[in-house]
């Protein structure tokens, strides 16, 4: 049985939840936002180890009264993912350096970063940047100890557990190991402006293959 979530008020409107693992945190925003009062609230922001909620201070009473018995047992998103497959190139000026950091060759950094399926954990660093959990140990690098000061919208990159495709342009310390050329996955002009959910499930697809 899951023990009772800590939670504490974060100035006058929010109210900040800590979890145990990533998965608690695709659980407990699911089953938020299957709530009845849910459209009351103003945000609902999940973390790697945080869910943050953002609301009218009664709101926010009912949801800590609701947290105090809630057990995360079982994943009420299961039926509301979706699955995504991406189409990138795996031409980042990054991915021979990759391929000896890791001791493989290119070929099989591609391969090994294509075979895996990934997981939307959380949005961070800019607006539209989602983190996709799953990388292959093999290729749990650590980040760039010099960051760049401009990374392309686009690029494909992977820094420890984590794989991100770059919303736009911006300064970055991750690996670049490819590019992206789908459709764009965050707009800002669109309602809702994000095409993948917080577990929704990647994989990804060489266009070159």
């Amino acid at each position: 049985m899951t023990p009772v979530l800590p939670q504490r008020r974060v100035g006058e409107s929010g109210l900040m939840v800590d979890l145990a693992s990533i998965q608690q945190v695709h659980h407990l925003r699911a089953w938020l936002r299957q709530q009845a009062w849910v459209d009351d609230l103003d945000e609902v922001i999940p973390g790697a180890r945080t869910v943050y909620v953002q609301g009218p201070e009664a709101t926010l009473d009912v949801v800590s009264r609701a947290l105090a018995s809630l057990q995360l047992e079982s994943d009420p998103s299961e039926s509301t993912r979706q699955q995504h497959e991406l189409v990138v190139r795996y031409d980042g000026p990054d991915l021979t350096r990759v391929a000896r950091q890791t001791g493989l060759t290119p070929h099989e950094v591609v391969q090994l970063h294509q075979s895996a399926q990934y997981t939307v954990d959380f949005f961070g660093f800019s607006p539209g940047q989602a983190f996709f959990s799953g990388v292959p140990e093999a290729l749990q690098i650590p980040r760039l100890q010099t960051p760049r000061t401009r990374v392309p919208a686009g690029s494909l990159a992977i820094a420890n557990g984590y794989t991100v495709i770059y919303p736009r342009n911006s300064p970055g310390g991750w690996s670049l190991i490819g590019s992206y050329v789908g459709h764009p996955l965050w707009v800002d002009s669109a309602s809702p402006p994000n095409v993948v959910e917080v577990g929704d499930t990647i994989s990804f697809k060489d266009a070159d293959a």
